[in-house]
C-alpha cells in the first residue's frame, strides 16, 4: 500500500505541476516561443493534408477492383450475365469515372473462341457492335446487348483483343487471380486490371476473367486535379493560417499536377503512393510479372513560403496557448486516474485469484485426508468399500494434479518460459483420447459428448500435450456452464489452410461485450459465481497462449441463453492438405460419449454421489 500511496502521490503531483509549469514557462517566453508554436501547428495541417490525399487516393486507386471486379463472380462471367454485369459496369464507372471500359472473356460458350467484349461510354470503346448481329469475331457464339442500357457493347478490335489476350495469358502463368499489367493503345499509356478465374484450386488453367482498361492521360488531366481538389476543400481552412498547397509528382519525377502556386523545394510532407489500381495490400501479387512498382509522391507546403517566414508573421497566439494547457491538464488527470483504477483492478484479481486457488486446493485435499486417515485406523472392513475409497482419493488426487499443473504452466507463460514441440499429428485421434480418458467425468456429470472427425483430414504441426490441455479446458468449461443442455458437441474440420476444433456447448452463452476479454488472465464474469465456486480465470488464458504458440487464434461465438462455440485454428503445410483425401470419403465419424441418467460411476473415479456418503461414513467413523 505505501508504493501504491508514493505512486499515486507522484502522479498526482505530475499532473498538477506540469501544467502550472508549463503556464509560467510561457508567460515569461519572447515572441520567439509563440513563433515555435505557430511552427508545430503548421506542421501538424500539412501532415494531416497528405495523410487525407494519400488515403482519398489509395482509396480511389483500388476502388474498382473492391467496387466492380470482387463483384463479378464466375456465374456472372461464365458464361456472360450482360444484365447483372451493366448495373455492375455502371455503378463501377458512376464510383471512378477514370474507368474508359470493362472487357470480359469466357470460353464456357466452347469451340476455342477467343472473343473479348468490351463494355463502356459509347465515346470509349470501338469495335463491331453487338447489334450487328451479336455473333463473335470467331462465329462460335452470339450475345444481345441489353436494350435498357446506355452502354455501348462491342467485340474488341483483333489488334486489342490480342493485347489483353496475351497480358491475360502471361498472369494465368504466374495463378495470380487479381493483378494490374502495363499496356498501350493508340500511342497512350493505359493500366489494366485483371481477375482471372480457374477451374481448380491449382490455377493451372483459365477459363475465363474480366477487367478494365484506364488511359493515363485522361486520369491526369480530368480525375486527379477533381480529386486533390475535393480533398483539400474537405481539409478546410482554418482562420489565421494560410491555405496548404498539393502537388503530385509522377514516377519520372514530373509534376502530374499541382492545386496552386508551389515550390518544389519548398514542400513540407511527402507521401509515397504506389501507383497500382489494387489494394496496397496485394503489391507482391504482382510480382514476378511487374518487376517494379512505379512510385508517385503526394507533396503538401504552402506554395512559395517556408513555414519559418509564415511564423514570423504570426502574432496573439495567447489563446491558443492557453487551451493547450487546458488539454495537458485534462490528460493528466486523465492518465492518473487510470493508472489508479488499473491498480485497484489488478489488485482484486489478484485478490480474486488467491481466494480461489486456496479454495481449490483445499477442498481435493481435505477430502485426501479425510479417506487417507479412516483407511489409516482400519474402520473400514468391507473390501468394497475400501476400493471405493482408494478411487476417491485417486479421483482428487489428479484433480490437485490438473490444477497445479495449470499453476505452473500459468508461471512459465507469464515468465516467457513456456515452449511447444510440435510434431506432425491427428488432431481427429487426439481428440478422440481426450474425450475417453475425461469419460468417467462426462458420466458423473451426466453429460451426452458427441465427436464429430472430417475423415479426410490433414496432419497438422501442435504439441499434443498443449492441444489435449487446451481442450480440456474449453470441455470442462462447456460442462460447468451448461446446467441444463448437457449436450456437448466436439467437431473436428478441415478448411482450405487449416486444421479447426470446435468445442460447441448449449449452456448459458457469453454477452459479445466479454468475448475477448475472457482470453485475459484473472478476468471472470460477474455471472459465473451463480454456477458453483469461484474459478482461477486462467483456462482459457492459457488455451488463447496455446494457440498463439502454434501460429493458429481462438474464437468464440456465444450469445446469452444460446450457448458457445469455441473455435482453435490449427495453421498446417499446404503440401499436407492433400494427405487427408486419400483416407476415405463419407460422412464425419461421430461417437458419442457420455454419462446418462442411473449409470454407474466409471472405475477409475467415484461419481459425486458415492464420494459424499463416503465422506459422512469416514467422519462418523
Amino acid at each position: 500500500m505505501r508504493d501504491k500511496t508514493i505512486r499515486f502521490a507522484l502522479a498526482l503531483a505530475v499532473a498538477v505541476a506540469t501544467p502550472v509549469a508549463i503556464l509560467f514557462y510561457f508567460q515569461f517566453q519572447s515572441i520567439a516561443d509563440l513563433e515555435q508554436a505557430y511552427d508545430v501547428v503548421l506542421h501538424q495541417r500539412s501532415e494531416e493534408a497528405a495523410d487525407n490525399l494519400l488515403e482519398r487516393l489509395v482509396d480511389e486507386l483500388r476502388g474498382p477492383s473492391l467496387n466492380a471486379l470482387q463483384r463479378l463472380t464466375p456465374n456472372l462471367v461464365e458464361p456472360l450475365a450482360l444484365d447483372p454485369i451493366v448495373q455492375i459496369v455502371t455503378d463501377g464507372l458512376k464510383r471512378q469515372p477514370y474507368i474508359d471500359a470493362f472487357f470480359f472473356y469466357s470460353d464456357r460458350y466452347g469451340g476455342g473462341d477467343r472473343s473479348i467484349l468490351v463494355v463502356g461510354p459509347p465515346d470509349r470503346v470501338h469495335g463491331r457492335s453487338l447489334d450487328a448481329g451479336g455473333r463473335s469475331p470467331g462465329g462460335r457464339f452470339e450475345l444481345a446487348a441489353p436494350a435498357t442500357s446506355d452502354l455501348a457493347f462491342r467485340w474488341a478490335d483483333s489488334e486489342e483483343a490480342q493485347e489483353i489476350w496475351r497480358h491475360a495469358v502471361d498472369l494465368a502463368k504466374n495463378r495470380r487471380a487479381l493483378v494490374q499489367a502495363e499496356g498501350q493503345r493508340q500511342g497512350e499509356q493505359e493500366k489494366l486490371v485483371y481477375r482471372l478465374f480457374f477451374d481448380n484450386s491449382l490455377r493451372d488453367h483459365l477459363t475465363s476473367f474480366a477487367g478494365y482498361r484506364t488511359g493515363l492521360t485522361r486520369f491526369r488531366r480530368e480525375f486527379l486535379p477533381k480529386v486533390v481538389q475535393e480533398t483539400l476543400a474537405a481539409h478546410g481552412r482554418q482562420r489565421g493560417f494560410p491555405t496548404v498547397e498539393a502537388a503530385i509528382v509522377d514516377g519520372d519525377g514530373r509534376i502530374a499536377y499541382q492545386s496552386g502556386p508551389f515550390d518544389p523545394d519548398l514542400f513540407v510532407d511527402e507521401r509515397r503512393l504506389p501507383f497500382v489500381f489494387l489494394d496496397t495490400a496485394l503489391l507482391e501479387g504482382l510480382l514476378p510479372y511487374v518487376p517494379h512498382v512505379e512510385q508517385w509522391r503526394i507533396r503538401t507546403g504552402y506554395g512559395d513560403r517556408a513555414i519559418p517566414a509564415i511564423a514570423q508573421a504570426s502574432t496573439g497566439k495567447q489563446r491558443n496557448i492557453m487551451v493547450a494547457l487546458v488539454l495537458i491538464m485534462i490528460a493528466s488527470v486523465f492518465f492518473v486516474a487510470r493508472a489508479a483504477g488499473r491498480e485497484l483492478r489488478l489488485a482484486e484479481m489478484k485478490s480474486n485469484f488467491v481466494a480461489s486457488v486456496s479454495h481449490d486446493l483445499k477442498t481435493p485435499l481435505a477430502l485426501i485426508q479425510l479417506f487417507a486417515e479412516t483407511l489409516e485406523l482400519g474402520r473400514i472392513k468391507s473390501s468394497d468399500r475400501v476400493q471405493e475409497y482408494y478411487r476417491i482419493i485417486n479421483s482428487e488426487a489428479r484433480k490437485l494434479t490438473r490444477l497445479i499443473d495449470n499453476l505452473l504452466d500459468f508461471s512459465r507463460i507469464d515468465a516467457g518460459l513456456r515452449h511447444y514441440r510440435r510434431i506432425p499429428s491427428d488432431l481427429g485421434e487426439l481428440v478422440g483420447r481426450v474425450v475417453r480418458s475425461l469419460e468417467s467425468q462426462f458420466q458423473q456429470a451426466q453429460v451426452a459428448v458427441t465427436i464429430e472427425v472430417d475423415p479426410r483430414l490433414a496432419p497438422a504441426l501442435v504439441d499434443p500435450e498443449a492441444v489435449q490441455q487446451a481442450l480440456e479446458n474449453l470441455l470442462a468449461n462447456a460442462m460447468k456452464y451448461s446446467p441444463d443442455h448437457r449436450e456437448i458437441i466436439v467437431k473436428v474440420e478441415q478448411t482450405k489452410d487449416a486444421v479447426v476444433l470446435h468445442v460447441i456447448d448449449r449452456g448459458i452463452g457469453i454477452a459479445a461485450r466479454h468475448h475477448r476479454r475472457i482470453f485475459r488472465k484473472f478476468y471472470r464474469i460477474e455471472t459465473d459465481r451463480a454456477l458453483g465456486p469461484p474459478g482461477t480465470g486462467l483456462g482459457l488464458a492459457i488455451v488463447d497462449h496455446i494457440m498463439r504458440g502454434h501460429g493458429g487464434s481462438v474464437r468464440v461465438v456465444s450469445e446469452p441463453g444460446r450457448g458457445s462455440t469455441f473455435s482453435l485454428r490449427f495453421p498446417i503445410e499446404r503440401d499436407t492438405i492433400g494427405e487427408g483425401a486419400e483416407r476415405g470419403v463419407g460422412a464425419p465419424r461421430a461417437t458419442e460419449l457420455g454419462g446418462v441418467q442411473g449409470s454407474p460411476p466409471p472405475k477409475d473415479e467415484a461419481n459425486p454421489g458415492d464420494r459424499g456418503r463416503a465422506a459422512n461414513e469416514a467422519r462418523s467413523a
